[in-house]
Order: structure tokens, then sequence, then C-alpha cells
């Protein structure tokens, strides 16, 4: 199936496109006050989560919506119709949902529409950020296809702010110029672009911008990542990241919690545009770049220092993506730590898996049935 446009709830009854460019000013919120709303109506600003009844994990998706959807099922998260059917589950999806595929909005959609609708069954979703949803917002565009420029140029409520006029000579829209927020849709405010910013964009080609414009940090979409989305978050004794966390990471003098918190109020300020990047999430060895742990076998001294992690955060084990696993789902450091990215994209041709954690089992969900989490230890 093609993708979807992004669903913004609570949308009053006109057109998408006309919502987005022709809001009153009187319902443009402050961004503070309409993120506060967005996490507290998603039950997802916290670091710390009680242990669920059921906890299902899922690796990188980008841009494979099919990919996305099959694994879901798999888990029996979601019916005929994208549905949640997971009751009291909660699902944690470790981030890349962009960049390699052509369906990124059907599945930040999905994503979105489920987060939505599983706290109304006692469920819960939690969406975390990768290492390409914090390239997009640095509009560093290297793994997009062209499938996936198209799918933002072609979403109405998507398109550029730029123009050009009758002569030729490039403007800012006047919304996005304009001074204070404006409202994309109520829970939503778009934080306007900077000088520096709107030229970057004017110089960039036509195809290019609509993508540009709406993962800039203070865009459309970046904003509601910054709304959805985490670095890191504590399920029970599971933490959960793209990449990996080091001691390094998490020396804070007020406890593990508190630098996980930081670090995803820090990322989410830099999205909503309004800060830059925190120091803890650039290099190859941030929070969603690290790969010592999805080695095919990871040293001693990786181990070890995963330990370490674990202990300061009084987690049993650490659950990541970010490098595909040529054999599915596995464990290694004696199941500290869980990698779940399976390739399930198009782009790499893994197959679709889900991990299952209860308080009394781990399993791995395939399309052939469950597999004993025994079977998928590495070492």
């Amino acid at each position: 199936a093609g993708a979807r446009s992004i669903s913004h709830g609570w949308l009053p009854p006109v057109g998408i496109a006309e919502w987005l460019w022709r809001v009153p000013a009187a319902v443009a919120k402050s961004v503070d006050h309409v993120v506060n709303d967005a996490l507290s109506v998603l039950n997802v600003g916290a670091v710390r989560y009680s242990e669920a009844e059921r906890l299902i994990a899922v690796g990188d998706v980008h841009g494979d919506l099919q990919a996305l959807r099959s694994t879901l099922k798999i888990a029996g998260l979601i019916g005929a119709s994208d549905e949640w059917i997971g009751g009291r589950s909660t699902l944690v999806q470790v981030g890349d949902q962009l960049d390699r595929g052509d369906s990124e909005i059907g599945v930040l959609d999905l994503l979105f529409q489920l987060q939505d609708q599983a706290p109304r069954h006692g469920g819960r979703v939690h969406i975390l950020l990768g290492n390409h949803e914090l390239m997009n917002a640095d509009h560093d565009f290297r793994y997009v296809t062209s499938g996936g420029f198209e799918e933002f140029s072609a979403a109405p409520e998507l398109a550029p702010a730029t123009k050009k006029k009758a002569g030729g000579k490039f403007e800012a829209n006047a919304l996005e110029s304009g001074r204070g927020g404006v409202a994309v849709a109520p829970e939503v405010v778009v934080t306007p672009m900077s000088t520096a910013m709107a030229e970057t964009i004017k110089n960039m080609p036509t195809w290019m911008r609509a993508r540009a414009q709406a993962l800039r940090p203070g865009g459309p979409i970046s904003v509601k990542l910054a709304q959805r989305a985490m670095v890191a978050i504590v399920v029970g004794d599971n933490v959960f990241v793209h990449g990996g966390l080091k001691p390094d990471h998490i020396a804070d003098a007020n406890g593990g919690d508190a630098a996980l918190d930081a670090m995803n109020r820090g990322t989410r300020t830099w999205l909503l545009g309004r800060g830059e990047k925190p120091a803890v999430m650039r290099g190859g060895r941030s929070p969603v770049w690290m790969r010592n742990y999805s080695r095919p076998a990871p040293d001693s001294s990786d181990c070890a220092m995963l330990s370490e992690v674990l202990r300061r955060l009084r987690c049993r084990r650490m659950i990541v993506g970010h490098t595909p696993q040529a054999g599915g789902i596995n464990a290694a450091c004696s199941g500290r730590v869980w990698r779940i990215d399976t390739g399930m994209s198009a782009a790499y041709g893994g197959a679709p898996e889900a991990l299952e954690i209860t308080p009394k089992r781990i399993r791995v969900l395939t399309v052939k049935g469950p597999r004993p989490g025994a079977s998928r230890m590495r070492r």
C-alpha cells in the first residue's frame, strides 16, 4: 500500500492544507505549552516506566511500511486496518524510521496513530530517535531515496514554505518568516525559520525543499518527533536506546535517570528549533551512533562497560538497534544486551522479527512462530 500523509489528530473539519497554512494567529500556542500537552496526553515524556505485562521491541524500519506492518502483526499488535489490538502491551520502536525507503511518512503516521490509540486500551507505544532522524534534522540526506524525496514533495501539508516571486526572486513564506509560532495543528507549533536556514533551503534543489523544511529543527515533522520520541527510556529493568549507552553518557551527579532526562530534554529542545544539538548527541560514539554492543562478538571490555551502565541505571538488560544482525534478533554479553535490528527493510532484505519480554520469559517472534530467547544467545 502507498504511504499515507501524517495525521495530526484533533483536526477541525477543513482540509489539511488549509489548516496548515491559514490557521488564525489566536489559535497558536506557545511551543512549551503545546509540547508539554502532547507529552502528558501520550504519557511518553518520562524516562522510567513500570514493568509491562508484555513488552514488544521492534528494530530499525527505514521507510518500509510493509515490513513494519508485518512485524507488528507477527507481534499481535495491529489488526487488518492497522488498528491497535495489543491490549495492555507496550511497544518500543528503537529508532531509524527514516532513510533508505520510500514510505517514511507512512511509517511515522502508523507509529503516531498507534501511540494515540494504545493508551485507550491500556497499552503504550514508545518511539525512539535513531541516528537517521538526527541526520535528517541536520539536513544530511545521503541515505534518502528518490522515492523518499517524492513522498515529502507530494504531501500537501509538507509543501515547501519557500516560493519564488513572479520576477524569480526567492522569498520565505509569510507564515514561516513571521514572528511567533505558527500552529500547524492544535498540538503542533512550528518554530519560524532563521534567516540562515531560509537561505540554506533556498539554495537547495526544488525537489529537496519540502523534506528540508519538514525535518529542519522547528519544522513540522521534527516538532512531532520532539513531542513523541525520546533518545533513551527504561521500562521495568530494560533500557532502550538506538545505538547504546556508555558510562560517559550517564555521568550525572544526580544519577543515571537524570542524565537520560537531560539527554532527552536537550534533544527535544534542539528538534524544536530552540537550541543547539546536545554535545552528548554529537559524534560517532553518541547514544545513536555507537556500535560497541552490536559487533558480532563484543569483547570483554565492551561487556564490562555495558555491565557498568546497567548497574548505574538499575537495569538487567539493554535493547539496541542500529546495526543489522545477519541471523536476526540475538543477545550478547550473557544476555545483557539484545540486538534487534534485523534489517527488515527492503533496503537490507532482512526478516521481520520482534523481541517479546514478559516477567516470565523472553522470546523472538518470527514469521515461523516464536523462538525461545535462549536459542538466540550469541555468547
